[in-house]
Order: structure tokens, then C-alpha cells, then sequence
């Protein structure tokens, strides 16, 4: 017992000596974590900060009348150029890029900002959307090869349905109807019987 005290006096001297001899490193290193902490805080505070814009500047895009597409095009601009790392950046431009297409025809700006979401979107979903988008407009455009890679980009369990059914087009263009007839059953077993989805694939499918 008495060695046990003994010891831990020794070790209470040591520690004392240790820590007089490094005062000015032991101060450093606790004035760098309070400055880390307080980072910390502050970057967490501006992110939520930045993200309760962002969902302001979103439920206003969705409020806005749909024929307005300039207004549609600001706040879509906005939310890409200053809210990048929130997820309602890539939201508003798939949002956006479905009001133009359709309205207009496609052209360089759609494409761009579905790439833009393909790379940068925070949500799998979002990013598989933004791809099938792409696999769309390259299979209109006969870019049969273009099309195939966007469509090996969808990667969502949610979005298989509409992988296969791209590729079932893809398929019939080249004119592979038995690989065609059994992409399309793919996707039709993808969706529920009753979605409009899949009558429509089934429609493709009665029609080959």
C-alpha cells in the first residue's frame, strides 16, 4: 500500500516536471483544439445555415408557376452556383430541365446541367434520374453507344425499371427484337402491375 502511494507520487512529479518543462507545447495544443472546436461549430452552424436557404430557395421554385421558366431557370442557376452541397441544387435542375423539355427541344444547357446533377447530385436517386435523362436525349439523338453508357450509369434499385426499358429501346433500334422483348419483361416485373409505367412498357412490348 504504501509502495502504491509511493509510486503514484513519483508519477505525479514526473507528470509535474513533464509538463513545466513543456508549458508552452501543452498551452499550443490546447489554444488548437479550442480553435478546432470552434471551427467545427462554425462550419456545422453554416451548413445548416446554407441548407435552410437552399430548401427556402427550393419550395420557392416549386410554388412558381411552371410556365415561368426564366424565374424557374434563376432560382435553379442560383441554387447550383451558391447551394452546390445541399441536395436541393440538383433537385431544382432536374425540375427545371423536365419544365423545358417539355416545352422546348433540347439543347446544350439541359444537357449541361444533367451532367452537372450526374456528377455532383448528393442523392443516388437523383443521380440515376439525371443519367436515364442523358440515355433519353443520346438515344433521340441514334448516339446508340452514348445511350448504353448512361444506361449501365443507373445504379438505383428504384430506377432498375427504367434501366431496362432504356435498354430495351436501345435494343429495338439496333434492331434486336428478342433482346428487346426480354429487357422490356424486365422492366415491366420491375414496376407494379398497376403503374402507368408498366402499361406502357407493356405497350412497347405487344407492339414489337
Amino acid at each position: 500500500m504504501a509502495q502504491d502511494i509511493e509510486n503514484n507520487s513519483e508519477q505525479l512529479e514526473k507528470i509535474k516536471e513533464f509538463a513545466q518543462r513543456n508549458k508552452k507545447l501543452l498551452i499550443g495544443l490546447v489554444v488548437a483544439l479550442f480553435i478546432i472546436l470552434i471551427g467545427n461549430d462554425f462550419y456545422k452552424s453554416k451548413q445548416e445555415q446554407n441548407t435552410g436557404e437552399a430548401s427556402q430557395l427550393f419550395q420557392k421554385l416549386l410554388i412558381s408557376k411552371m410556365t415561368d421558366t426564366e424565374n424557374l431557370k434563376s432560382i435553379a442557376d442560383d441554387l447550383r452556383k451558391n447551394y452546390a452541397n445541399t441536395p436541393y441544387a440538383a433537385r431544382a435542375q432536374i425540375i427545371y430541365v423536365k419544365t423545358i423539355l417539355k416545352n422546348d427541344s433540347i439543347d446544350e444547357d439541359v444537357k449541361d446541367r444533367l451532367q452537372w446533377v450526374s456528377q455532383q447530385a448528393i442523392e443516388p436517386s437523383i443521380k440515376s434520374l439525371s443519367v436515364y435523362y442523358l440515355g433519353l436525349i443520346s438515344l433521340s439523338e441514334d448516339d446508340l453507344e452514348k445511350a448504353k453508357q448512361f444506361s449501365e450509369m443507373i445504379k438505383t434499385k428504384g430506377f432498375l425499371g427504367f434501366k431496362f426499358d432504356l435498354q430495351a429501346d436501345i435494343a429495338k433500334k439496333e434492331g434486336d427484337t428478342d433482346k428487346a422483348k426480354e429487357l422490356y419483361a424486365k422492366a415491366i416485373s420491375s414496376f407494379s402491375p398497376q403503374s402507368d409505367f408498366s402499361r406502357v412498357i407493356e405497350y412497347k412490348l405487344q407492339n414489337l
